[in-house]
């Protein structure tokens, strides 16, 4: 058998996150599937059965094997991956890398689960739709390993695309494309940047702190229909190639975001948006949740802004670093 590699997307620009989440109950989310992304390979090799997990990320390899309690291996997500995958009879390596960092606050994790779901599928024959594919990641996250998750990671991951994920009924959603004019994606990709942090993102007392609020607060609570709002104006703007209103919404769900906890747009992020801010700047929004770490998506005015933007980082934000991306 010869070995399988999968691709999958990393996710920005999230619009109306925090909405797709537990104690939102429904929700809605605007984000863009982006490259690069994660790179899965598996393949059969002569030895005893289990599987060799090799990180390239973090030059880490250990063996998983049936029956192993996740939560007290090296890498969690890695081997309750497995446990929900189903892993056929034999000896299997399994690599795993991405040119996006550890913590970007990009939705890394669900895309490894998606890749590793979606290549040990491929192994078994068996054809899996990405609806499934994004339901199977977050029960990997939720109820496997315990962890808070929103919905919308999984469906970049597993569908790719520019689109609008409506949640009913947590976790229950369902994904919309989002159609560009001509020329939209083009100018889009050319005046996009990721701004990567100097550290990684690290989920913190802030989290909890927001998830008690927002859960005592209820799912209609001000603040989350004011994310809600910006995922649907993103949405409209795309579909009408209206990047200057796209830019302007982006800038909106920061301050939305901050609203919930000033904490979650970090000092960094906070000297970031100000070294930017200006005309040649669209928009800024804090990828992910916020808080420490992370990342953010920058959108120029146009591509000659773009370059003038990476020229300023460099001069006033040293530790900061462009990540270059394309719409997946």
């Amino acid at each position: 058998m010869s070995p399988i590699s999968i691709s999958v997307p990393t996710r920005i620009a999230d619009l109306g996150g925090w909405t797709d989440t537990w104690f939102a109950q429904h929700g809605l989310v605007c984000h863009l599937a982006v490259w690069p992304g994660v790179d899965v390979t598996v393949q059969p090799v002569d030895g005893p059965p289990g599987v060799v997990v090799r990180l390239g990320n973090f030059a880490r390899a250990w063996r998983w094997t049936p029956g192993l309690d996740a939560r007290a291996t090296s890498d969690p997500l890695m081997a309750a991956c497995l446990d929900e995958a189903g892993v056929p009879p034999g000896a299997w390596i399994l690599d795993v890398r991405s040119d996006v960092p550890p913590g970007a606050s990009m939705g890394t994790s669900a895309s490894v689960c998606v890749g590793v779901l979606a290549a040990l599928a491929q192994v078994a024959g068996l054809p899996i739709a990405p609806a499934q594919l994004a339901r199977r990641a977050h029960v990997v996250e939720t109820e496997r390993l315990g962890q808070q998750s929103g919905i919308q990671d999984q469906w970049a991951a597993a569908a790719g695309g520019i689109n609008l994920i409506t949640m009913d009924a947590y976790p229950l959603a369902t994904r919309a494309a989002i159609a560009l004019p001509p020329g939209t994606g083009a100018a889009l990709e050319a005046q996009l940047l990721v701004v990567l942090l100097t550290r990684g993102h690290d989920s913190s007392s802030v989290h909890d702190l927001v998830v008690r609020q927002l859960a005592d607060a209820g799912p209609d609570d001000p603040r989350l229909e004011a994310l809600r709002r910006c995922a649907r104006d993103g949405a409209e703007a795309l579909q009408a190639g209206d990047l200057a209103r796209y830019g302007a919404v982006l800038t909106r769900n920061t301050e939305a975001q901050a609203a919930l906890h000033p904490s979650l747009v970090n000092d960094e992020a906070h000297a970031i948006i100000a070294a930017v801010t200006g005309s040649d700047t669209l928009g800024v929004k804090v990828n992910g949740a916020g808080g420490a770490g992370g990342s953010l998506t920058v959108l120029a005015a146009t591509p000659e802004a773009r370059a003038r933007l990476v020229a300023r980082l460099a001069a006033d934000c040293p530790g900061a670093r462009v990540l270059d991306v394309t719409l997946a």
